[in-house]
């Protein structure tokens, strides 16, 4: 349902000029929901008073949908990524830079939690080298010097090339989730990339069936 500025400014400059919906939706490649939404009085408001009363329910029907239409919705999410790459990147920063007071104000305030996943993750980590071979912590070291070194280097997720000191190395499938801190579950990513994934699997993020 999401659109940049631009395309509901587009969206309200056509359907001035007597065009449908469904016309608008095609023009701008976005859906047909996606337009009602956002030039549709009082859409926004009715839709969030009726998820905030029906959460679970929504949830639920969101999760189970996207099972029951997996590939359908992920070639639509790889589609939406790659035609929107630059788009999603400047939103993401525009965000971050948006909100960068209260992030550091909810940061202040929550050292000790921040302090004890950190300590938690840095224990799983040691735990997956605990049992490593030599050549699996090889492996391992040969990325984050690429990383840190390798003059071209692109990001996983979006196919960018990442500038030296602009990289994370990101854990493929989270270690939160059970992913293992061994190289062929690392990748090489760009930060906004890496903000924008968090915790989500690639299939989430419509990256893989």
């Amino acid at each position: 349902m999401t659109m940049s500025a631009e395309n509901v400014a587009r969206a309200q400059e056509m359907r001035e000029q007597g065009m449908y919906y469904q016309d608008i939706a095609d023009t701008l490649g976005v859906s047909y929901g996606a337009i009602q939404y956002n030039l549709t009085p009082g859409a926004k408001e009715r839709k969030g008073v009726y998820r905030e009363a029906n959460r679970e329910k929504a949830r639920r029907y969101s999760s189970e949908y996207h099972y029951a239409n997996k590939e359908t919705c992920n070639a639509a999410s790889r589609a939406y990524h790659s035609a929107h790459i630059d788009e999603s990147k400047a939103s993401c920063r525009a965000y971050y830079a948006a909100t960068r007071k209260e992030r550091r104000a909810y940061n202040a305030a929550h050292l000790p939690e921040d302090a004890a996943r950190s300590a938690a993750r840095r224990a799983m980590k040691a735990g997956w080298l605990l049992g490593a071979t030599a050549a699996q912590k090889a492996e391992i070291d040969e990325i984050y010097r690429k990383a840190k070194e390798e003059p071209n280097i692109r990001c996983y997720l979006c196919g960018e090339k990442v500038p030296l000191g602009s990289r994370h190395v990101d854990h493929v499938r989270a270690l939160a989730n059970g992913g293992a801190h061994r190289a062929s579950n690392l990748g090489v990513t760009c930060a906004s990339c890496n903000l924008e994934k968090g915790s989500k699997t690639l299939e989430e993020m419509g990256l893989l069936l």
